[in-house]
């Protein structure tokens, strides 16, 4: 009985050290591509940000939160095609505009230490069409507040 515990336990530990080294699953310590859509700004000067991982995961986190709040996992095909739209059609890595408001919406493309962001808010500088389509069609994975 106490191999089997023991056993069970040293899968479950080693499990969960693969899952940390490969960082597929945590927003702060994943390697591997990552969405970040968000807004903020205003009278509080809050924030709120979206986070798609590379697997599919979707979390949320305020800068008000401590901590992700995972709000469940998308399709591979959901998630390929957001990546695929902002990387293609939306061309991040190579858009630079940051031109934030008083209130502001912001997509960006993460992948270690590497991050590309695009920043819009103030109406006198609108944002490439093609971004506040992404902004739009991403929000529209969210889940709706409970």
């Amino acid at each position: 009985m106490v191999k089997i515990l023991i056993t069970g336990w040293l899968l479950l530990a080693s499990t969960g050290h693969c899952e940390a080294q490969t960082g597929s699953r945590y927003p702060m310590t994943s390697k591997n591509r990552q969405i970040i859509v968000g807004e903020g700004g205003g009278f509080t000067g809050g924030s709120r940000a979206y986070y798609l991982l590379e697997s599919g995961y979707l979390y949320v986190k305020s800068d008000t939160d401590s901590l992700f709040t995972p709000l469940g996992r998308k399709s591979a095909a959901t998630t390929r095609r957001l990546f695929k739209q902002l990387e293609s059609t939306c061309r991040i890595k190579t858009t630079h505009f940051q031109e934030p408001g008083n209130r502001y919406r912001f997509v960006a493309w993460k992948k270690g230490p590497q991050e590309f962001r695009v920043t819009w808010g103030d109406r006198q500088k609108p944002p490439p069409d093609r971004f506040t389509t992404f902004y739009q069609s991403f929000m529209a994975q969210v889940p709706a507040p409970k």
